[in-house]
This record gives structure tokens, sequence and C-alpha cells, in this order.
């Protein structure tokens, strides 16, 4: 098993502090000093005021993000968790993780989506009824930019002719794909076109219904999840094994000031795994940058370390 960290400023009771410089610094090396193998943020670049002041979680430009983080790190993985393909025009969102992929020494990872938040999508000036047709198209248009050849493309939103997209993604032939989503649209990209499957462990109606997706709230509907994944990606000719099982919310989010069962947490960790899951993303609580930076240990010296 592998894990990832989501950065504490995902917890909805995040305070400032957890993004002053020093701060930011200390969470990405002692992220990667402890075993994770990957440091997520994600993109919610306009949130409704009404989804922050009900629980929406704290968000933080991933690529300003990531690239301080690649800047004070030397081996942890940078991952956008998840960017939602319709929010950018996506030569620029090609041009930024091609830069962000460079700076980075190649460590970059795309976690991609079609996003939620109908609101977000109408403040910046996209139809969210689009956005499953748009994912489509944007993941085309990305994936032929960094290829380093021209790129001619026509849509609705956008006219591209010969452009060229610089500089040169590291990564061969593009950082991995991971695509995000519980539902059958999202098994299935990730099945034709990525190197991971992004599932969210959902539980309640408000959760379901506020994120839009299908439900996933135990292993035994992840279990017929995974399998529906191998089935549609040896549908699409290639191998199961080359997409990687990526899952999120198999934990709670962590924090070393409340109940610390680590028994109980390596023993999930370990029923995940033998239903084939690769990956666990979590996330560090973000109240307090002290708690936070406790947690990393707490939790990297009892479950990632010991986990291995």
């Amino acid at each position: 098993m592998r894990f990832g960290v989501q950065h504490s400023i995902g917890d909805p009771a995040w305070v400032p502090e957890v993004l002053d410089p020093a701060a930011m610094a200390d969470f990405a090396r002692r992220a990667e000093d402890q075993g994770f193998d990957l440091l997520a943020f994600t993109d919610h670049p306009a949130p409704s005021a009404r989804w922050v002041d009900s629980g929406g979680e704290g968000v933080a430009d991933p690529f300003s993000s990531l690239g301080f983080c690649a800047a004070v790190t030397s081996r942890v993985r940078l991952l956008t968790f998840v960017l939602v393909a319709g929010y950018r025009n996506p030569l620029l969102a090609a041009h930024q993780l091609a830069t962000l992929d460079a700076l980075s020494a190649g460590r970059v990872t795309v976690g991609l989506g079609t996003g939620y938040l109908f609101s977000e999508f109408r403040a910046l000036g996209v139809d969210p009824a689009t956005r499953r047709v748009r994912f489509d198209e944007d993941l085309d248009v990305m994936r032929r930019a960094w290829t380093g050849e021209d790129v001619t493309a026509e849509t609705d939103t956008f006219s591209a002719r010969g452009v060229r997209v610089l500089p040169a993604v590291l990564q061969r032939p593009h950082p991995p794909l991971w695509i995000h989503g519980n539902s059958p649209f999202g098994l299935r990209r990730a099945a034709r076109h990525g190197a991971g499957w992004i599932g969210m462990m959902t539980t309640g109606e408000t959760m379901v219904g506020t994120t839009r997706t299908t439900a996933l709230p135990d292993t035994a509907v992840l279990a017929r999840r995974i399998a529906e994944l191998r089935g549609e990606t040896e549908k699409a000719g290639r191998d199961p094994a080359d997409v990687q099982v990526v899952v999120a919310g198999a934990l709670p989010m962590l924090d070393v000031r409340r109940a610390w069962p680590a028994d109980r947490y390596l023993s999930a960790v370990n029923r995940y795994e033998q239903l084939g899951v690769d990956w666990i993303l979590s996330t560090i609580c973000g109240d307090d940058p002290g708690a936070a930076r406790d947690t990393l240990d707490s939790f990297g010296a009892a479950v990632v370390k010991a986990g291995r």
C-alpha cells in the first residue's frame, strides 16, 4: 500500500496559519520524511459562500501550492486532487501542468474530474450541463498538447489553429492521469485513459447529493466497483494492472488529538489492500499547524511506515 496526503487546508476548519510559508514548507518536507508518497491539493477557485459556510473543504490554488511544495521536496509526488477539467481552457491547463512537471523534475500526477459545484461553474463562465462532454474534449486536447506537436482544435468555446504548448512534459507520454469519479462515467474514463482511478468513499445522502456522484458507502460496494473497473479496462484492450486503484476517505480525517486507533487503521489498510487498492489518500487536520505536524509524524510512524 502507498499513502498520499491532502494538505491540511483541506480541513473545513483550516486556519490561515497553515498557509504560512514556513508551515507549508514544514508540512511538505515532513510528509516526505514520514514516508508519504504523494502530496495533494484540491481545485475550487470560486466556490459559493453557501458551500464554504456549510462545511466545504478549504482550498488553495493547486498549481501555486504544488509548485511551492516541489521547491522544498525531492521525492514526494504532486497530485491535483482533483483538477476540474471544465474550469479552464485545456491548453492553459496543459501548459500549467507541463510547467509544474518540468519544475518538479517529473513528479506530477494529474487527478482529473468533471466537478460538481454548479454555482462555481457558472461563476467561471461555464455551463455545468456541458461538463461531461467538455471533459472528453479537454482530455483529448491536453493529451495532444503534451505530445509537443502543434495542436489544432475547434470547439464551442475556443478555436486553436496550429498552437504549441511549451515547455515539454518530462514524463512521457504525459504525467499519469488519475480519473476521479464513483459513477460509471468516471470508471470508464479511467479504464480507457487513466493510470489510476480515484474512488471516494461516500456515506450519507447529503454527501452523495452535494458531490453529485454514485454512493460508495462501504468495502462491499468498493469491491464491486473495482471489479467493474477491471472489466472496463479489459474491454478497452488494456491490462487492468496498468490502472491503479486510489481510494479517498478510507480513513477519517486524521487528527492526533482525537482517539488514535493505530491498530484499527492498520487493519483497515490491510482490508483495502486485500480488495486490490493501491493507494489510500487521507486529509490532515488544519485548525492548528502544530497539530497537523504532530499528526503527520504519528500517522507516518504508526501506519505509513508500519504498513509497508
